[in-house]
C-alpha cells in the first residue's frame, strides 16, 4: 500500500506535533514539580491543542482569503438536498446528547465567469429549508465543487472559528511561556483583559443584536421569515434581559 501526499503530510505533522508536545510537557513538568519526565496526560492535552490549532488555522485562513478574493455572483436557489447528520451537544444539565438532525443544502444557479449557467450546491448547510427562488450572493472560481455563500451567516461562522483559534493559541502561548521559565504575570493579565474586556462584551453584544434583529423583523418589518409569535417574544425578552449585562460590561472600565 502506497501513501498519498496527504497521508505523508498527516504522518509528518502528527510526528512533529507529538515531538513538540513531549518537549513542552517535560519542560512544564520540570518547572512545576521538578520532575524530569513529562506527564502523559499533559502531553496528550498539548498534542490535542497543536493538532487542532495548526490545521484549523490554515483552513480558516484559506476560507477567509477565498471569501475576500474570489469573484462574487448573484445566485438563485433552485432546489435543495437533505440528509441526516449526526450531532453531539450538551443539554441544560450538562449531559451529552447524541442524535441525528436533518440538514438542508441549497442548490443555487448563477451565471459563471465565462457566461455559462452553473448549478452547484451551496457551501452552508442549515436546519432551515431553503426557499426556492430566493436570492443570495456566492463566490466562485473555476474548478470549485460548490458555490461558497457570502453572507453574514457564512462570515460569522468563520469569525467564530477565529475566536476559538485565538483562545487555543492563547493557551499554547501560555504553555510555551511557562515551559521556557518566563514570568506569567503578563500572560495572566492579558487573558483577564481579553475575557472581560473583549470576549464577554463581544459575545453578549452579538447575542443581543442577533436576538433583537429577529424581534425587529417580526414586529417592524412584517415578519418576512415567517417566525411564530412565541419566537419573536422570546427573542425580545432575552434582548431586554441582556441590556443590563451590556451596560455593566461596557461601563466597567469607566467606573474603574
Amino acid at each position: 500500500m502506497q501513501l498519498t501526499s496527504a497521508g505523508v503530510v498527516f504522518l509528518t505533522s502528527s510526528a512533529a506535533f507529538l515531538a513538540a508536545a513531549v518537549w513542552l510537557g517535560r519542560r512544564v513538568s520540570r518547572r512545576s514539580s521538578g520532575k524530569k519526565g513529562g506527564s502523559a496526560l499533559l502531553v496528550i492535552i498539548i498534542f490535542a491543542l497543536l493538532a487542532l490549532f495548526v490545521p484549523f488555522t490554515y483552513l480558516t485562513g484559506q476560507a477567509l482569503y477565498a471569501l475576500a478574493t474570489k469573484p462574487s455572483y448573484r445566485a438563485t436557489v433552485v432546489g435543495y438536498t437533505s440528509e441526516l447528520r449526526d450531532y453531539e451537544e450538551k443539554d441544560s444539565h450538562g449531559r451529552t446528547v447524541r442524535g441525528q438532525r436533518m440538514m438542508h443544502t441549497a442548490q443555487v444557479r448563477f451565471t459563471g465567469p465565462d457566461g455559462e449557467t452553473l448549478e452547484l450546491p451551496n457551501s452552508v448547510a442549515s436546519t432551515n429549508v431553503p426557499r426556492e427562488g430566493s436570492r443570495l450572493t456566492v463566490v466562485y472560481a473555476p474548478g470549485d465543487r460548490s458555490a461558497t455563500e457570502l453572507s453574514p451567516r457564512s462570515v460569522g461562522l468563520w469569525l467564530g472559528s477565529c475566536v476559538m483559534l485565538f483562545i487555543l493559541g492563547y493557551f499554547l502561548w501560555a504553555t510555551l511561556w511557562y515551559a521556557l521559565g518566563r514570568p506569567m504575570a503578563g500572560v495572566a493579565a492579558f487573558g483577564t483583559m481579553f475575557l472581560f474586556r473583549i470576549f464577554l462584551p463581544g459575545v453578549s453584544l452579538l447575542m443581543a443584536l442577533t436576538l433583537g434583529y429577529v424581534a425587529l423583523k417580526y414586529f417592524a418589518l412584517g415578519n418576512p421569515d415567517g417566525y411564530p409569535l412565541w419566537v419573536a417574544a422570546m427573542c425580545a425578552l432575552f434582548t431586554l434581559a441582556l441590556l443590563p449585562l451590556l451596560v455593566t460590561l461596557f461601563t466597567r472600565g469607566k467606573r474603574e
